[in-house]
């Protein structure tokens, strides 16, 4: 009991810290290999930054959907990203506008849940445009849900989105957008835990005279296993995203106009020969009547060709191409 102290040594231990003669501080050095936090879901965290196919997905997406709800809607539709970012659910789910469509949907054949959500202004400017309306949103939308005829038509531009999202995927991974139910409260769309992470792509969509934004959010366990794949950054070189610009190129190129010739025979000749050619003179080709003429495209031989007569004009018979020698 050596060690303890008295009540008269802590009474005056305590009076010599309150008067500043007991020195408090310590000077044990700190140590430099403290370990700092690091937050895995902040905007610069180890998600979306470091998968470099999720943007080309985005990229993507915001083509097919431009064309599709054009089409849809008989009117120009504008489509931009406005924001891409890893994010806590809790706080994403916050965010959310009151009301909105909020339409739950899986990524086969990944497990889990993602949510694509619709601003409710967006959703029925929409529906006016599609009733022939301007698309301007003057509804006032406090506790007001969708009726059954907005919801058909709504159910039917969440279907065009989601099918646009899974062609956007096709040459990363192959993946079926399974459309799960729809909400407009969001305590009923909590896909996952408030604390996991999401990537969350916030596009910007731009009707004739209205502006409103749509969010899709994926839980980063719904990709994490194929990280490895939206790891790389080459998967748009082959992408069928541009087929449509493929099939416009190749209706035009078989639109173009193609000059053909055709070379009967050679003749070798002197230049005394040649400086003494008139009309009447017949000059010997190096080819017999049974050899092929040469026929070419844009000057380049590509055919075997004999020469002969076809409705009353001078023709050509195709009989081989030349580079099957």
């Amino acid at each position: 009991m050596a060690n303890v102290l008295s009540q008269e040594e802590v009474d005056s231990l305590l009076d010599g810290i309150t008067k500043g003669e007991v020195e408090t501080e310590t000077n044990i050095p700190k140590s430099d290999e403290g370990i700092d936090l690091y937050d895995f879901t902040s905007a610069g965290g180890p998600t979306h930054q470091k998968m470099p196919a999720l943007g080309m997905i985005n990229e993507r997406f915001v083509g097919f959907l431009k064309r599709s709800l054009s089409t849809f809607t008989g009117s120009v539709v504008g489509v931009s990203i406005d924001s891409f970012q890893s994010i806590e659910f809790g706080k994403f789910h916050r965010s959310i506008p009151v009301p909105a469509s909020l339409n739950i949907f899986k990524i086969e054949p990944f497990r889990g849940f993602a949510l694509l959500v619709l601003e409710g202004r967006l959703a029925f400017a929409f529906v006016e445009t599609l009733f022939g309306g301007r698309g301007v949103s003057q509804i006032k939308l406090q506790g007001k849900g969708f009726t059954s005829v907005e919801a058909k038509i709504i159910g039917r531009i969440v279907k065009i989105i989601l099918d646009d999202f899974q062609r956007a995927w096709a040459d990363v991974h192959k993946v079926t957008m399974t459309f799960s139910r729809s909400e407009i409260d969001p305590q009923f769309a909590e896909i996952t835990t408030p604390s996991d992470t999401v990537i969350v792509t916030k596009l910007k969509v731009d009707l004739e005279n209205f502006a409103g934004t749509m969010m899709m959010c994926i839980p980063y366990s719904t990709i994490e296993p194929i990280r490895d794949e939206l790891k790389n950054s080459f998967h748009g070189e082959k992408s069928e995203q541009d087929s449509a610009w493929k099939d416009y190129l190749e209706k035009k190129l078989r639109e173009v106009t193609i000059n053909m010739s055709c070379i009967l025979g050679t003749a070798t000749i002197t230049g005394k020969e040649l400086m003494s050619l008139k009309v009447g003179d017949i000059l010997q080709l190096e080819q017999t009547i049974t050899d092929p003429a040469t026929l070419f495209v844009e000057g380049v031989p590509k055919f075997k060709a004999h020469p002969g007569t076809y409705n009353k004009r001078k023709a050509i018979r195709i009989e081989g191409m030349i580079n099957e020698e």
